[in-house]
């Protein structure tokens, strides 16, 4: 690495002069671009002139100046080196290598190489075929821990780290087993018996008890100031062990949603032993008892292996490698062919997902499904003028949706009135347009005088929160705008700072998706008033009681017709989802956060390549 760090700075100190044209250049200006002392200097020298890459003529005598001529091809040195790197799996410093000294000639081959080994592959390893399926992400993943996941793509890896007490079946909306093989319900309600599975091992070896259950569920619980999921668990009041298999929870109230939390990815069992030797480490490399373990994980790379002793049994696929390129713009690299992949339940000719969307959607675009809702909550922890209600239904009319689409295009694709974008296409205008002069009284009412109203972001969403900043300003709104890195955003005494968060939720269909968004800090729970906040409680109090999943729906829609009532929360518009969530996916199932599991699929032998 060093020599080759070495040659490219000094070629771009030196970005006129042609190669194998001679210049001269003397012992100091190298040892300034090299940050090194004069005697290094000339090591350097001589190991570059070794390898062929540079020609040097020391001068003679004092004041005789030093030549230089620089011979090695610069673009193919970068792009071989910035290779190696890759197939090492040093993914983030090879992209910080190609950003700082690559032309956009040279970035776009390197594309063009990546793209080329994305999607399946099947290879001899130790005397058998190893399928591998390798594509990009264009976000960090910010923690493997199942109990932090706040982010789609961190709970969909945890999907395949982990396992639950039971699961949800999406397509027949029912409960089915998991680590948990049978369950008894008492007559009120609020006593669970739950009997686990034997002989469960975690991806470490040692076997899954009933201790590791009562644990899992009061990490979270116990611990609200931590984890925000602890609101799915508030109405339980003990989880113990009554044998080495058999785990008891009692309620204080029947939840008709109690199944369905212990189906979710925050309630995913962990190894106790595991987590408390180490919480930070355990968020970086996670053990759990899923189809898939993680094999390695750096800041531009994780590899998922297939665990063999799953036990559900070994999954078909072998590996997984994910490309982590949070620098590289969605869609530039060439995404897996899709139309190769089988469920190992479904039929990929059968239009299951387009069924879907004419039935639930009327969306044409199979993204759509899972489109993602952009969002502006304010925080009313915080004094500013957006605590006064006038000033809030002043900036809902200010931000002018259909003028935003229009200005960006892209993947903004509809102006959004609530999470769902099937209800969008079906409403009618709740509001009319309101005139500069109502716009101007409301503020004037809310006592606006100037003060800097801060906006926080993230780098995904930056171009909708640099239009909003901009037409703020173009109303005579002084706002400031911070673009965040995501984990950053996470971290409640950083964003305590600004007025309001724009941030974006991927739609799921799903209703505890849905709750948590009204319930969690991380998302709608600063954004109350303290009336608002009342009425939030009492209508997901109502909603954990009510058995008729079309009840609960109407008290989700009242919740979502409070957000737009009291303007705590402003709907802007919905986004297709990012590129390697589905773009290109033909008849696969996929699950609630739009991606595919990876135990699920496995590849025709005629469809993939073979190295």
């Amino acid at each position: 690495m060093l020599p080759v760090l070495h040659f490219l700075e000094l070629r771009s100190s030196f970005p006129e002069k042609e190669a194998h044209v001679s210049f001269p250049v003397t012992i100091e200006k190298l040892a300034g671009i090299w940050h090194c002392t004069p005697r290094y200097t000339k090591i350097i020298i001589r190991k570059l002139s070794e390898l062929g890459w540079i020609e040097w003529r020391a001068g003679r005598g004092r004041g005789n100046t030093s030549v230089v001529t620089l011979l090695a091809d610069t673009e193919e040195l970068l792009l071989q080196e910035v290779k190696t790197k890759m197939e090492q799996g040093d993914v983030s410093e090879a992209m910080e290598l190609m950003n700082r000294f690559g032309q956009s000639s040279v970035k776009n081959r390197l594309m063009d190489w990546l793209s080329d080994g994305m999607g399946f592959s099947t290879q001899m390893v130790s005397d058998r075929l190893e399928d591998t399926l390798r594509f990009p992400v264009y976000r960090k993943i910010v923690t493997l821990d199942p109990a932090l996941s706040f982010y789609t793509f961190d709970a969909h890896m945890g999907g395949q780290i982990f396992n639950t007490l039971v699961e949800y079946d999406q397509e027949t909306r029912m409960i089915k087993p998991s680590i948990a093989h049978s369950w008894e319900e008492s007559a009120d309600g609020q006593s669970w018996t739950f009997h686990l599975k034997k002989s469960i091992p975690f991806h470490h070896g040692r076997e899954l008890t009933a201790q590791d259950v009562v644990f899992s569920l009061d990490r979270v619980r116990l611990r609200p100031e931590r984890f925000e999921s602890s609101w799915m668990f508030r109405d339980i009041v003990q989880v113990l062990a009554l044998d080495h298999k058999t785990v008891h929870i009692q309620l204080r109230q029947a939840n008709s949603l109690f199944l369905r939390f212990l189906s979710t990815v925050p309630a995913s069992i962990v190894p106790q032993e595991v987590v408390l030797k180490s919480e930070s480490e355990f968020a970086r490399h996670p053990v759990g008892t899923g189809p898939f373990q993680v094999a390695r994980r750096q800041e531009g790379i994780c590899v998922l292996e297939a665990f063999p002793a799953h036990f559900r049994g070994r999954p078909q696929l072998d590996r997984v490698e994910i490309l982590i390129l949070p620098t590289v713009e969605p869609g530039r690299l060439k995404e897996p062919d899709w139309t190769s992949v089988f469920t190992s339940y479904s039929d990929p000719n059968q239009g299951e997902l387009a069924a879907q969307l004419s039935e639930d959607c009327g969306w044409q675009d199979a993204e759509m499904l899972f489109a993602c809702c952009t969002m502006l909550v304010f925080n009313q922890w915080k004094q500013g003028p957006h605590n006064h209600p006038s000033f809030r239904r002043a900036l809902q009319h200010i931000i002018d949706r259909k003028q935003m689409i229009a200005d960006l295009g892209g993947d903004l694709v509809f102006p959004a009135k609530g999470f769902r974008p099937q209800q969008a296409v079906r409403q009618k205008e709740s509001e009319e347009a309101a005139s500069l002069e109502q716009i101007q009284e409301w503020l004037k009412e809310s006592g606006y005088q100037g003060e800097v109203f801060r906006i926080a972001s993230n780098s995904y969403h930056q171009e909708d929160a640099k239009w909003i900043h901009a037409r703020l300003q173009s109303f005579g709104i002084q706002s400031q705008l911070d673009v965040k890195p995501l984990e950053e955003l996470r971290d409640y005494e950083d964003w305590g700072q600004y007025d309001c968060r724009l941030f974006g939720n991927v739609f799921t269909g799903d209703e505890v998706c849905e709750l948590e968004m009204y319930l969690q800090k991380n998302y709608f729970l600063a954004a109350y008033e303290p009336d608002t906040a009342e009425r939030v409680h009492q209508l997901s109090e109502a909603l954990f009681r009510e058995s008729v999943a079309v009840k609960r729906q109407e008290l989700l829609d009242d919740l979502e017709s409070l957000m737009r009532q009291t303007h705590s929360v402003l709907y802007l518009v919905y986004k297709k989802s990012s590129a390697s969530y589905h773009e290109a996916v033909r008849g696969v199932s996929i699950n609630a956060s739009g991606w595919l599991d990876f135990d699920k699929i496995w590849f025709h032998p005629q469809a993939i390549h073979t190295g």
